[in-house]
C-alpha cells in the first residue's frame, strides 16, 4: 500500500506558503537565495578543484597525497617515498587544473 502523507503533506505546505505570502515576503526570500548562492560559490569551486585533483591522483594509483584546495588552486601535503613520486603528484595536479590554477607541492619524500 502506498503511503501519500509525505506528498500531500508537501502539497498542502506549498499552498500554504504560497497563499499566505506577501510579495515583499517572496522578494526577501529571493534575495536571501541569491545572496546564499553567492556566498556559496567560492566553497564549491574550492570543492570542485579538490575534487578534481584527488580523483585524478587516485586514477593514477597516487597514494598518501592530501589535497587542499583554495579557489586559486590546490597544495598538496603528505609523504612518498621517491622525488619522482612527488614529481608526478605534482604533474598530475597541474595536468589536472591547466595553467590557470597553482599547484604548491609541499608533499615530504621519506628517508626510509
Amino acid at each position: 500500500m502506498k503511503d501519500y502523507r509525505l506528498p500531500t503533506l508537501a502539497l498542502m505546505l506549498t499552498g500554504l506558503a504560497l497563499s499566505g505570502c506577501s510579495q515583499q515576503t517572496l522578494d526577501s526570500a529571493k534575495q536571501d537565495t541569491q545572496r546564499n548562492i553567492t556566498a556559496a560559490k567560492p566553497q564549491l569551486a574550492k570543492l570542485e578543484l579538490g575534487s578534481r585533483v584527488t580523483a585524478a591522483l587516485a586514477s593514477a594509483n597516487v597514494h598518501g597525497v592530501r589535497v587542499d584546495a583554495d579557489t586559486n588552486g590546490v597544495s598538496l601535503h603528505g609523504t612518498v617515498n621517491s622525488a619522482a613520486q612527488k614529481a608526478r603528484a605534482g604533474r598530475i595536479a597541474r595536468d589536472t587544473l591547466g595553467p590557470d590554477k597553482t599547484v604548491k607541492n609541499e608533499i615530504a619524500v621519506s628517508s626510509q
